[in-house]
């Protein structure tokens, strides 16, 4: 296997949700042996890239509304997650390093990727496991509001439109399928400001013959960012942490400020999805 580095030569424009997108007017490959310390300082300059572009540049997803009275037939319904994530950012949006050009920008990730491994080590992702008790806490309440619900996991990169056909290869059939795709983190303003849970759901329900649109919509919890215009759910007040060493201090308070949001997020779905 061929290893490097791929440099973008492009003009950036604004994305959808939670990123900005870059255009490439050309690729460069240059073939080298990479470090694995500078491939993760490499993901935390990324990461450093796409929660500064938010500020500004992101832009609403598309939204529709789930018609209770047109899908009255819809009864079974599969649920489908992504694979639990393995890594928890803390991030800090108005990093003074990114005001310094590249060798700043890699200050500020060197420091996101520390303080994202120190949040990582502190609640332990085989213990926190947000997509899979999300799954579980969705399929219950939906099925107390009177679906017949099963729950798959999907894989990592599943885009949108290869859903549907993810379904039926693992052997399941419904009358819709509702894909959440959801990622969670801790969130700053700036290095002065606290720290706050962050989750992203982004949520879609298709028919299960067509793949038709029934339902989208993007929902978050705790970290506010106005620009997406998602439906925003408000995190307690005891969940705010002033610096990262009292964001890693509790593990039990810090992960139940993000398991507290995926009892609010689900009750926002299954609101949503209310059958008539």
């Amino acid at each position: 296997m061929r290893t490097g580095i791929i440099i973008w030569l492009h003009t950036a424009h604004c994305g959808l949700v939670t990123r900005c997108i870059a255009q490439p007017d050309r690729l460069m490959f240059i073939p080298c042996q990479v470090p694995e310390t500078i491939l993760k300082l490499i993901k935390a300059l990324l990461l450093v890239v796409v929660v500064t572009g938010l500020v500004g540049c992101a832009q609403p997803l598309k939204k529709q509304a789930f018609n209770s009275a047109a899908a009255a037939h819809i009864v079974t319904l599969v649920v489908t997650q992504k694979p639990n994530q393995d890594q928890y950012d803390a991030a800090v949006l108005a990093h003074p390093g990114v005001s310094f050009g590249l060798i700043g920008g890699l200050i500020a990730a060197a420091d996101m990727q520390n303080k994202s491994n120190q949040l990582t080590a502190s609640i332990d992702p085989k213990e926190t496991r947000l997509q899979e008790r999300l799954g579980f806490i969705l399929q219950n309440r939906l099925t107390q509001s009177g679906y017949q619900v099963k729950t798959v996991t999907l894989k990592k990169d599943t885009k949108d439109e290869e859903i549907l056909g993810q379904v039926r290869a693992l052997g399941e059939t419904s009358d819709a399928v509702l894909s959440v795709d959801l990622t969670g983190a801790y969130w700053a303003a700036g290095p002065g400001s606290d720290y706050f849970p962050r989750l992203v759901a982004r949520v879609k329900k298709i028919d299960g013959k067509d793949g038709k649109t029934l339902y989208e919509d993007l929902l978050t919890y705790g970290y506010n960012s106005p620009q997406l215009q998602s439906v925003h759910l408000i995190s307690a007040e005891q969940f705010r942490f002033a610096t990262i060493g009292a964001l890693t201090a509790d593990a039990a308070k810090t992960r139940k400020g993000l398991l507290d949001g995926l009892d609010a997020i689900a009750d926002q779905i299954v609101i949503d999805l209310k059958k008539p």
